[in-house]
């Protein structure tokens, strides 16, 4: 579990390292993004119950988008913040593709139109087959939609291979100048 959190985080943290304009006070949970690390997660443990945290991370437990009991996850790395969220693990197609249209539809009416959205199958699955949750256990499920909201906030929300709706917000600091990286010529 800990490595496919991991895996979501670095990335999305590489797809937002191209990303760069100012935004202004875009919200998770009604909380500033903007605001610094430390800030940020002190004010999410009062909505959220705390389960472990860092100097770089922390994991909550709570409620999301009308969904009980999801993992809560925050990152800060390099003036990029990430939030992650998911839900528990589903075992009802229905019940999932439900949950996860009622929810890509508020996002909507929230942001207006994504800048993404897929919701198909591959590989002979689709929708009404039978077999919707194998589908996904094998990675042949599309479900995701995704907003680039300020130009610098950016939200995805996808059906993932372990059943579960997962919900990314990253938004990154301001663009750094690239370090110049020195080589030495008698090493290569």
């Amino acid at each position: 579990m800990k490595k496919l959190v991991i895996l979501y985080l670095l990335i999305c943290m590489s797809i937002l390292s191209m990303v760069a304009e100012v935004s202004n006070n875009v919200k998770f949970m009604g909380i500033s993004m903007e605001s610094p690390f430390s800030e940020f997660v002190s004010s999410l443990a009062k909505k959220c119950e705390l389960v472990e945290a860092s100097s770089s991370y922390a994991v909550f437990k709570g409620n999301f988008a009308g969904l009980t009991e999801c993992s809560i996850m925050v990152a800060s790395t390099d003036g990029t913040l990430l939030t992650m969220v998911l839900s528990q693990e589903y075992n009802i197609w229905q019940q999932m593709k439900s949950d996860f249209l009622t929810i890509a539809k508020a996002y909507e009416g929230k942001y207006g139109t994504p800048t993404q959205k897929t919701l198909d199958f591959d590989a002979g699955y689709y929708d009404g087959c039978g077999e919707e949750i194998k589908a996904i256990k094998n990675d042949y499920c599309n479900y995701g939609v995704t907003y680039m909201i300020d130009q610098r906030l950016l939200v995805t929300i996808i059906i993932t291979s372990d059943c579960k709706i997962v919900f990314a917000y990253a938004i990154i600091g301001e663009d750094k100048a690239p370090t110049e990286l020195n080589v030495n010529t008698d090493d290569i």
